[in-house]
């Protein structure tokens, strides 16, 4: 569907989008707000730092097996020494671990271990009960049909802000 004069809201596209944007921009400082996160942290019940928190749910997320730390640096976006720091914290606190790289002796691969992935669960489990609480009014059929299409308009957030090599 584009959006055009035709569009369903009878202002016109231009105020649906300007919702939208409103939405977005709200969603955003509401997640990445750092009392959001001590908030979900402290709902877990996990003494963990933000940026502990989230190398640790990229781990648990990897698709690739154990990733080398420059390999989780990109991914995250952040630069290596930085991921090489943390990575070292959360070893030391024993939720995460350092095998060697089959591949480049000079190299490790990082992996949750069972305490890191308990971790995992717990964060995942609170953000589940904050999800829960809000659409508690919500009917399944909002729910759903609100799940199809934040579902699209993150594939295509996505694929629009991918480079596109111009």
């Amino acid at each position: 569907m584009k959006v055009t004069s035709k569009s369903v809201d009878p202002r016109g596209p231009d105020a649906a989008l300007d919702r939208v944007e409103a939405g977005v921009r709200t969603i955003s400082r509401s997640l990445t707000q750092v009392r959001a996160h001590e908030h979900i942290l402290k709902l877990a019940g996990v003494r963990v730092d933000r940026a502990g928190a989230a190398l640790l749910i990229k781990l648990d997320r990897y698709d690739g097996g154990s990733p080398r730390v420059t390999e989780l640096a990109e991914r995250i976006g952040v630069d290596t020494p930085s991921v090489t720091r943390k990575v070292q914290q959360l070893e030391s606190d024993g939720l995460v671990r350092r095998d060697p790289d089959p591949d480049d002796r000079r190299a490790s691969r990082i992996s949750l271990t069972r305490r890191g992935r308990d971790v995992v669960a717990r964060v995942r489990r609170a953000h589940r009960e904050i999800l829960t609480r809000v659409f508690d009014d919500w009917d399944r059929g909002e729910l759903s049909a609100f799940s199809d299409m934040i579902g699209r308009f993150a594939e295509g957030l996505e694929r629009e802000m991918e480079p596109h090599g111009d």
